[in-house]
């Protein structure tokens, strides 16, 4: 092992141990939240149908009556605290919410930082184009200028994905990846498989389509490191209220849920690796 590459282990391994011990002195319970009488829930604001603001200013979406759910079953209030893809770890980490309700990509990296619940969505990483774009696999992208949320887990597979020299344009949330699309500032995006009924609700679904499945994307919640109590009852909570979670994404995905995955590579959903 080079000096540098030693080095480099070195800090990350002392930042992975200082998240871990700030994370720890934030940790909350069940009981706590019971006894506050509310959970502050980091949610999507502008990523319809996931989490949105409708047109009477209230939240709605998939994860929103998730969130709404979890605090039923608490027996507390949700007070709603908007997250995007660059502030929703840090929000976490540093005790702004409770815990994450995100539709947030499960990859062994973010493992590190966070504590992953047991997967409760999916959503396939899509690219979405004119349909008159010539597109149909990852070597194409390369004749194109591609979009893709800043900061999203999208972004990374983007980047593996697309040929060396591909113009890749970042924008700040789903959104406005989506509104470059449709004004013509990039020729194809990268992301949710529901970037589809975005375009179709502006009523300009002809114009577009769906070219090719990039990656999948399985989604869980998330508990900062140590908070053990919080990541067991939300484990029970997935498990527990299976039927009702089919039925929440049948409603706002139009599709029936996926069978998730209980394990995955460089992922512990039990809180209790090498314990």
């Amino acid at each position: 092992m080079c000096i540098t590459t030693g080095f480099k282990k070195i800090v990350a391994g002392a930042l992975m141990a200082t998240t871990f011990m700030a994370s720890a002195a934030l940790a909350i319970t069940p009981d706590e939240l019971r006894e506050k009488g509310k959970a502050v829930i980091g949610v999507q604001m502008d990523q319809f149908p996931w989490g949105f603001i409708d047109e009477a200013g209230k939240n709605e979406g998939f994860d929103i009556d998730v969130a709404k759910l979890i605090a039923a079953d608490l027996g507390v209030e949700p007070e709603f605290f908007r997250i995007t893809g660059q502030n929703r770890i840090p929000s976490l980490t540093t005790g702004q919410v409770d815990f994450l309700v995100p539709s947030m990509t499960v990859t062994a990296e973010r493992a590190q930082v966070i504590q992953f619940v047991l997967p409760y969505s999916s959503n396939n990483i899509t690219v979405w184009a004119r349909t008159d774009a010539e597109i149909t696999k990852n070597e194409d992208l390369g004749g194109y200028v591609i979009g893709v949320n800043r900061g999203s887990a999208f972004e990374p597979i983007l980047s593996d994905a697309a040929p060396q020299g591909t113009e890749i344009r970042g924008y700040e949330d789903d959104a406005t990846t989506v509104q470059a699309l449709l004004s013509g500032q990039v020729d194809a995006i990268v992301g949710s498989k529901t970037y589809g009924i975005v375009i179709q609700n502006t009523g300009r679904g002809d114009g577009y389509e769906a070219k090719y499945k990039v990656a999948d994307n399985i989604q869980a919640m998330a508990v900062r490191k140590g908070d053990q109590e919080m990541l067991d009852y939300l484990n029970d909570f997935v498990t527990r209220h299976d039927a009702e979670l089919d039925e929440l994404y049948l409603k706002w995905i139009g599709q029936d849920r996926a069978d998730l995955p209980t394990e995955l590579p460089g992922v512990d959903f039990t809180g209790k690796a090498g314990n």
